[in-house]
């Protein structure tokens, strides 16, 4: 791979960590709309507390997975054009025997992108969910 490619390739990698790294805000409002939620669902029928509960629990899992792309695109960004290698390692990690098979950074982007925005769907999910509990009291 060429210089530049490589540096469009670590700036764009850098530029999805950084993006990524929005959900941490977003997690936040979760654990505060989760806390509340609990402490409605003591006096909101139990289909709503247990619905409260489920979301607040799906967008800790979609918010640890941000995270965790947040931190491998950083890695990324340091080391552009070792996209063979990081899928080894990753691959590693995950204990398979056989690597991950290669993707793009835009494919990867995507993905990682999906994840961000399931998040900030499953708060709005969870501002809503607390609204009609409210409402229901």
């Amino acid at each position: 791979m060429h210089e530049p490619d490589l540096r469009q390739q670590a700036t764009r990698a850098g530029v999805m960590a950084a993006f990524l790294r929005v959900g941490a805000p977003v997690d936040h409002a979760s654990s505060l709309l989760l806390a509340l939620g609990v402490l409605c669902g003591l006096l909101a029928p139990m289909a709503l507390a247990l619905a409260a509960l489920l979301l607040g629990m799906a967008e800790k899992y979609v918010a640890w997975r941000a995270a965790l792309d947040a931190d491998l695109f950083a890695l990324l960004a340091r080391d552009p054009g070792n996209d063979a290698g990081f899928d080894a390692a990753l691959g590693a990690c995950l204990g398979r025997g056989d690597p991950l098979p290669q993707r793009t950074l835009a494919q990867r982007w995507q993905g990682a992108r999906r994840f961000l925005l399931w998040q900030i769907a499953l708060v709005l999910a969870q501002a809503l969910l607390l609204a009609a509990m409210l409402i229901l009291r």
